[in-house]
């Protein structure tokens, strides 16, 4: 019987936006970012100098520390090489030749020379453009870093991305999935392109490359129990962007130990950290066998909404408020009261709680251990 797969809504945006970050359009738009802070670096030296201000700047202590000619002879070839660096990553893309940036070493380079003859709103905004240029090429990075052996693209930040991106793909591409064409982890494709795992529905999708060793398949990055406890617990539309559900899925695994045994556990978060903390712990490895997604070029479908599929009243979720009946047994906490947690017996009622937290709610904790 031949095999099918299907992808689902998610698996789709992650096609899409991988395919979007290793376009030559994308890496255009690298080269656009990376010229104009070239330009701008430029036109400052320039008035700088017309305006002579390095004289401020020398010192019998620091020398020339501060000044435009220490900053040109030493910061000037981070950007230069930046510069060919990228316009190497546009000549080889025909050649099915793909690279990571040098954003990371040019911009840290960089940063050790001081830029104090710039003015205060110069300086500002010269970090602005360098900051544009790490966000918008950390998302080459990742899709290209396979140094490590283990793709930087997980479940977190691919939501992340699609977060970032969504306005500018009110549509995207249509996919062929073509389960003939597969490959197994540390092998060169057969073709370039995003490649989906046949084994591990949560696996991150993943960009290879047939035209040299750097683009190897890897092992993805998918849920552990942890991750996956999440999802069922959240819901797939929810997952890392509804914060307040995020923070209710930590305060219910507060004695799961794969959280407390993280070095920024501090107990119940603010709900805009519990996303990372759980993000930080919710991941594994995954060897797979892999097959091409392939993308139909200028056809187009609407974005499809992910299925929500929390279900508030399966065990795991259960909720009761003081006086209610407890009806499965196991291990509640209420947010009302610090340590709360203790067993219950179905048929129990759940007590009140003297607390300024407000109405007690019991939890079912999702860690029965």
């Amino acid at each position: 019987m031949t095999q099918t797969f299907t992808l689902t809504p998610w698996q789709k945006k992650q096609a899409a936006l991988l395919y979007h970050f290793s376009s030559l359009d994308y890496l255009n738009g690298l080269r656009d970012r990376v010229n104009a802070l070239k330009s701008f670096a430029e036109e400052r030296l320039e008035k700088s100098r017309s305006e002579g201000r390095d004289r401020f700047l020398r010192s019998a202590q620091w020398g020339d520390r501060d000044t435009t000619e220490n900053w040109a002879d030493n910061a000037w070839p981070f950007l230069a090489d930046f510069q060919t660096s990228v316009a190497t990553a546009i000549a080889d893309l025909p050649s099915e030749i793909y690279h990571v940036t040098g954003a990371s070493h040019c911009i840290r380079g960089i940063s050790e020379f001081s830029l104090q003859w710039t003015t205060a709103d110069e300086e500002k905004y010269f970090d602005q453009l360098l900051a544009d240029i790490y966000a918008y090429a950390s998302n080459i990075d990742y899709t290209m870093q396979k140094r490590y052996g283990v793709s930087w693209w997980d479940d977190f930040c691919l939501t992340k991305a699609w977060v970032e991106q969504s306005g500018k793909l009110q549509r995207i591409p249509k996919f062929n999935v073509l389960i003939d064409v597969a490959s197994e982890n540390d092998a060169l494709p057969a073709r370039s392109g995003v490649y989906a795992s046949i084994d591990d529905p949560h696996a991150s999708l993943q960009f290879a490359w047939k035209g040299g060793r750097g683009g190897r398949l890897i092992p993805a990055s998918s849920f552990n129990e942890l991750g996956l406890a999440a999802l069922s617990a959240v819901g797939r539309k929810r997952l890392w962007v509804d914060q307040l559900a995020m923070r209710d899925f930590v305060c219910a695994n507060l004695s799961n130990p794969v959280l407390t045994d993280d070095p920024h556990f501090e107990g119940s978060p603010e709900p805009e950290l519990a996303p990372s903390l759980v993000a930080r712990n919710a991941f594994k490895s995954s060897p797979s066998r892999w097959c091409l997604v392939e993308l139909v070029p200028g056809e187009f479908e609407p974005v499809e909404e992910d299925k929500d599929d929390f279900h508030p009243f399966s065990p795991e979720n259960q909720r009761f408020g003081a006086g209610e009946t407890c009806t499965t047994s196991g291990y509640y906490f209420t947010p009302a009261r610090l340590d709360s947690r203790r067993w219950f017996t179905a048929g129990d009622i759940f007590p009140h709680t003297d607390s300024a937290y407000g109405k007690t709610i019991w939890q079912r904790d999702a860690w029965q251990k």
